[in-house]
């Protein structure tokens, strides 16, 4: 399975448009949050529109700089992954919106919130061969949750459901500075970057993970 992973568009749609061109066929497209800069359900939708026209199989998760309403608009168009399973060509999908909490005035949710949601999710995704979790928020006490000032500000939750249950891929975001592809025991996990700069990763789902961090016109970085 071909995944084309997208965080953080902050609302360019434009740099979407140049991501998915230069990516070429996908499997499946994950948007792992911050699809707008704090803008509306019907500009995350369009997103999505835009992202369903190249490829028809999308699932999307909100970030810190959506809101619970788009997270509720994804939902209502069946490609919103918060607290939800999918099974897709026997593989489980599911996902986590928003952040921790860390700056209190964006989408938060406590790490209590975040790991209902994770178990409601893998409960319905868990009969898949593989799990991915996509996530806006990276796992906490790793290098893809480490911002600029040296602060780890990744999900504490996501990193016990790693631990235990070890699924095969965490796609995630958020911190724009830690992109980046770490191994955590057996789960592969990979911070795109930035969408709106036209950082994407592609990942191949097979017997095993195979990630590449590409940037859209330039040649892929391993």
């Amino acid at each position: 399975m071909r995944l084309l992973c997208v965080t953080d568009l902050h609302g360019e749609q434009r740099s979407l448009r140049c991501v998915l061109d230069d990516a070429g066929p996908a499997d499946a497209v994950l948007l792992g949050g911050d699809l707008t800069h704090f803008g509306t359900p019907n500009q995350a939708e369009a997103l999505v529109a835009v992202t369903q026209a190249h490829c028809p199989v999308v699932w999307a998760v909100a970030g810190n700089c959506d809101s619970a309403a788009i997270d509720e608009r994804l939902a209502q168009l069946g490609v919103g992954l918060f607290g939800r399973g999918v099974v897709y060509e026997g593989v489980g999908f599911c996902g986590l919106s928003a952040m921790p909490p860390w700056q209190r005035h964006m989408y938060e949710l406590t790490e209590e919130e975040l790991r209902q949601a994770l178990d409601a999710g893998n409960a319905q995704a868990a009969r898949g061969k593989y799990q991915v979790v996509l996530s806006h928020a990276p796992p906490r006490d790793c290098r893809l949750d480490r911002t600029r000032s040296g602060e780890h500000v990744g999900s504490s939750a996501l990193r016990e459901f790693i631990t235990h249950r070890q699924p095969s891929l965490v796609v995630c975001g958020h911190i724009h500075e830690a992109r980046g592809i770490e191994q955590l025991g057996a789960t592969t996990v990979v911070n795109c970057g930035t969408g709106f700069q036209g950082h994407y990763a592609l990942v191949e789902l097979t017997d095993t993970v195979h990630a590449e961090l590409r940037i859209a016109g330039k040649p892929a970085a391993r």
